[in-house]
């Protein structure tokens, strides 16, 4: 199955998903579920819908690229002189969003990943270029064994990169990056 048919069927599963959780608010507004029962179904549901927007919006960015080079981040990040340990932050922040633990706005996310795409091929100080093949993969097909080594990457990176080196560097960011 291609990516746009995945789109699809995500999008069809999104549906579904959301057309239950409906019902679910029915029945506990009429009463028909108990309040422990409906909230607790109604939890899952919402994390099940959540999960399929994450997947959606994945599947979305890796087939619609050019999307991002628009950004006004992508400008800012060709015309910005990075610091290789800079360019490490970058990756680790884009191997953390990808890894569901960015705790980021979606537009800074956004921003980070228009960045992302204008630096990944530049060399850092000490991530190798192994880790933008596994990004570019996990953005393409996001499956188990590809979560997992996104996983092991992120902590690897956050391990190697000094704690504060990426505070100041999201600092920068905060300070000069376009949303």
């Amino acid at each position: 199955m291609d990516s746009e048919q995945e789109i699809q069927l995500v999008k069809g599963r999104i549906a579904e998903v959301y057309a239950r959780r409906e019902q679910l608010k029915q029945s506990l507004d009429s009463g028909v579920l108990s309040p422990r029962v409906g909230f607790s179904k109604l939890d899952e549901t919402d994390r099940e819908l959540s999960e399929l927007d994450s997947r959606f919006k994945a599947l979305w960015d890796a087939v619609h690229p050019r999307s991002l080079s628009s950004h006004p981040a992508t400008g800012w990040a060709r015309g910005f002189v990075f610091e290789p340990i800079h360019l490490d932050c970058v990756t680790a922040i884009m191997l953390k969003i990808l890894d569901a633990k960015c705790k980021m706005g979606e537009a800074d996310k956004a921003a980070l990943t228009a960045v992302y795409g204008v630096v990944k091929d530049r060399a850092g100080q000490g991530l190798d270029a192994g880790v933008h093949v596994l990004i570019a993969t996990a953005r393409r097909d996001s499956d188990a064994a590809s979560a997992g080594r996104i996983h092991d990457w992120r902590v690897r990176a956050e391990a190697y990169i000094p704690k504060p080196v990426m505070k100041s560097f999201k600092q920068l960011l905060r300070a000069s990056m376009p949303v």
